[in-house]
């Protein structure tokens, strides 16, 4: 099962020796940034401050072209990024988009990142992304550590249910500690993320 850890979103003491101890962590396959109130110039200093060797491993969640200026392990989807997005046959040869789906793939201002992830609320929408990618999440699995009063409305058999029929891999998000594994496992999830639960 894949181990994956989301970034507190907003900035928290000692943050980046914590990082730094995650990302060394065999046993930690990807770590997520997410930090949606910074902007541009404050989220290409924060990368630059975490162990350029250990970038692989780093998946960001917004300012994408980032992508070209680090060797990051990819970057991470919603809803609300594909508002974003055009398709290749739609825009014009001289000028760059930030995001396109060229057939199956997102290309970032004409890069294609090394791996694509996707943050989704239902099996149905995820199983409708028009778009290829490594895994996605699915979310809140159980009620929210880090968000009061964001509660799970997933029942685990209908989406054991859901997982046997997809083919794309899914991850587990909300709420998910170190002791949710086997009931994950058995589940049929690709992978766990943990949020409040590694910050707290």
């Amino acid at each position: 099962m894949k181990n994956i850890i989301v970034s507190f979103p907003s900035e928290i003491e000692n943050e980046f020796e914590k990082i730094h101890q995650l990302l060394v962590d065999d046993a930690i396959d990807f770590f997520h940034l997410r930090k949606p109130d910074f902007d541009y110039v404050q989220f290409k200093e924060f990368i630059k401050l975490i162990d350029a060797d250990l970038h692989y491993k780093i998946v960001i969640h917004s300012h994408y072209s980032l992508i070209g200026e680090f060797d990051l392990a990819g970057i991470n989807l919603s809803r609300k990024a594909l508002s974003q997005l055009a398709y290749k046959d739609e825009i014009d040869k001289c000028f760059i988009q930030p995001l396109v789906l060229n057939n199956t793939q997102i290309e970032v201002s004409r890069i294609i990142p090394n791996m694509v992830t996707y943050s989704g609320h239902s099996m149905n929408e995820i199983n409708k992304l028009p778009f290829t990618v490594e895994y996605a999440f699915l979310s809140p699995i159980f009620d929210s550590i880090s968000k009061k009063g964001y509660i799970s409305n997933f029942d685990l058999a209908d989406v054991k249910e859901g997982l046997k029929s997809s083919n794309i891999n899914v991850v587990a998000l909300g709420g998910v500690t170190e002791d949710h594994e086997k009931v994950l496992t058995n589940t049929g999830f690709y992978g766990m993320a943990r949020l409040g639960d590694f910050w707290k």
